[in-house]
């Protein structure tokens, strides 16, 4: 009996020593496991960081572009009024000179 209970104790000892190895290789997957999910998790990070990066500058190219289109629109109309002023002002000037030499020259 005494024989039969020492087996059933090293059969005890050797499923515990099993159970601890496959404890520690499960832990040691988990660890591999979330590596590998942090590693994927950086990635994704970095992608989404540099496609956010590229769309800004994107947007910031576009957004020049826009202003420069109404700058020029401004610059344009400013333009064309200077020089519609310019022509009522050349307009005036012959009727201004027309007045004045009739109150010169009676």
């Amino acid at each position: 009996m005494e024989a039969q209970g020492e087996r059933l104790l090293q059969d005890l000892v050797s499923q515990e020593k099993n159970l601890v190895a496959k404890v520690e290789e499960a832990r040691g997957q988990a660890a591999t496991i979330v590596a590998e999910a942090e590693a994927e998790a950086s990635r994704i990070l970095e992608e989404a960081k540099a496609k956010a990066e590229e769309r800004a500058a994107h947007e910031a190219e576009r957004g020049a572009k826009e202003a420069e289109a109404a700058r020029e629109d401004i610059v344009r109309a400013a333009r064309e009024t200077a020089a519609r002023l310019e022509a009522e002002a050349r307009a005036g000037i012959d009727d201004a000179v027309a007045r004045v030499m009739e109150r010169v020259l009676p």
